[in-house]
């Protein structure tokens, strides 16, 4: 257990360890922001839309992951002679309500309707434009704005002269925002997204850079050290989110006083993880947010790019690979048995991850196909991340071509039963897998297919390395039932 300082008892921890300031504080802190390249690359870029004038753009990350310490960069490097600034930070307003606190931002008084708002907002514009000053609306939490609220965004961004926007938006939100601009209705408002800038995780190989930056901004560098092992560790249970790191690096903070050391261990970033209850994370919600998570569109396609499947039934022929990209096999003019088909799909491979011969193969492939029921026997090529994690059991068979790792089973779950008004079996199936993989709330198990339960699914695949589409697709599916959850298999 790490001792913890009382809260008047602060200033003097830090003045013990030489630091002049808190290095790792709970709040936003732009003073010494840590560019990495991804980060840079993003906030140049965001900085080029807006002061070119060219209209909307987006901003989301996972809870933790620095968007509100990205918006004050911003508007610290923005020139405040140049730039007027209307911030929103109160999403639950909404319509009206919403425009209103937009125009008293602005210094203008709200209209008595709509339309004189907006009329009273474009000559303010109009009037900031002819004396060369960007407008900028920040709008935080987005993803707490209602679709007729999202709408009025699409109204302020017509707001324009020939070459130019008159008014800047910067709407920044978590990865559910991605999700609510995916749909139908808001089809318009995404299509004047000019620059998506999507924030992760910091990279496991920054993370004892980030420690020496900050502590140098605090004063105290090349005092502390952060072991690289424990760097590891700071990773594997934070995912690279930054407040995480920042609980977890302030609680060490107490040890190294309290011990009188000046490198923290794996020892040391163990105790503090024990302490605040931090359950270790495998795979960054980062990898999610580069994924277009669209809703809206689920229903027409079931994997994408990198996912390659042959789907069989004993009797039929074969379909065609669902991937249109990369076809795994040239389907034969005349199908054999289902059996020596997939066996032609896998032929002159190398052992499987157990110890298959030919006949042991074939054998292994015709208990499958003599297992009762009408279900399709499916083959799909397993995703690297997933392989170590994949357990052998009856009704599967895996098989190694070179690099690539296949497996062939029947698909049994009931997806036709999934709805969002009805509570399923097959739902409560699919929702304790996913709060066994942890990427789902054991609150939110209740049996229907919701947005949340669809999103667990996305960060599901995308930290397998699937595409991430959020569909109870067959190999999703299987590989939900038959890994070992990745941070339990995950060494310390």
């Amino acid at each position: 257990m790490i001792e913890t300082a009382a809260p008047h008892a602060l200033s003097a921890l830090h003045a013990r360890l030489g630091l002049t300031r808190n290095p790792f504080p709970p709040t936003p802190d732009a003073s010494s922001y840590f560019f990495t390249e991804a980060l840079e690359s993003n906030f140049y870029e965001v900085l080029h839309c807006l002061q070119a004038r060219k209209g909307f753009v987006l901003l989301t990350g996972e809870v933790g992951l620095g968007k509100s310490t990205f918006v004050r960069w911003l508007l610290d490097t923005l020139p405040p002679e140049e730039t007027r600034t209307a911030l929103v930070f109160n999403t639950f307003l909404q319509g009206e309500a919403l425009l209103s606190a937009i125009l008293r931002d602005f210094g203008l008084a709200p209209g008595v309707d709509m339309d004189e708002a907006l009329a009273r907002l474009n000559l303010f514009l109009i009037a900031q434009h002819q004396m060369d000053r960007i407008c900028l609306l920040v709008i935080d939490d987005a993803q707490n704005l209602e679709p007729a609220s999202l709408e009025l965004i699409r109204l302020l961004c017509n707001l324009e002269t020939d070459q130019e926007k008159l008014l800047q938006i910067l709407l920044a939100g978590q990865p559910e925002l991605e999700v609510m601009l995916d749909s139908i209705s808001l089809r318009q408002l995404k299509s004047r997204v000019v620059k998506h800038a999507r924030l992760s995780g910091l990279p496991a190989d920054e993370v004892s850079r980030y420690f020496e930056v900050r502590i140098a901004a605090a004063g105290a560098e090349g005092r502390f050290c952060l072991r690289p092992s424990a760097a590891r560790l700071l990773h594997r249970a934070t995912g690279g989110n930054l407040r995480r790191l920042h609980l977890l690096l302030d609680r060490c903070l107490y040890g190294l006083a309290a011990q009188g050391r000046e490198a923290i261990d794996s020892a040391l970033v163990r105790a503090a993880i024990n302490d605040i209850a931090i359950r270790p994370v495998s795979r960054p919600w980062r990898r999610v947010l580069r994924a277009t998570l669209g809703l809206s569109g689920l229903g027409l396609v079931a994997l994408g790019v990198g996912a390659v499947a042959i789907v069989w039934t004993p009797d039929q022929l074969p379909q065609l690979p669902i991937s249109a990209v990369t076809p795994a096999v040239d389907v034969p003019a005349v199908a054999p048995p289902a059996v020596a088909l997939l066996e032609a799909q896998v032929d002159n491979i190398t052992p499987p991850l157990i110890d298959l011969e030919a006949d042991t193969r074939r054998d292994c492939l015709l208990a499958i196909v003599a297992q009762a029921g009408s279900e399709p026997l499916v083959g799909f090529k397993i995703p690297n991340a997933a392989v170590t994690h994949l357990r052998n059991a009856t009704g599967l068979c895996m098989f190694r071509r070179g690099d690539e790792h296949w497996a062939a089973w029947r698909d049994t779950f009931d997806r036709h039963t999934l709805t969002g008004q009805k509570a399923s079996s097959a739902g409560m199936e699919l929702q304790v897998a996913l709060v066994r993989h942890g990427v789902l709330e054991p609150a939110l198990v209740d049996g229907l297919l919701g947005p949340k339960t669809a999103f667990a699914l996305g960060a599901f695949q995308a930290a397998i390395g699937l595409p991430v589409t959020a569909e109870s697709d067959p190999l999703t599916v299987m590989l939900l039932g038959r890994m070992d959850p990745i941070n339990a298999a995950t060494p310390n």
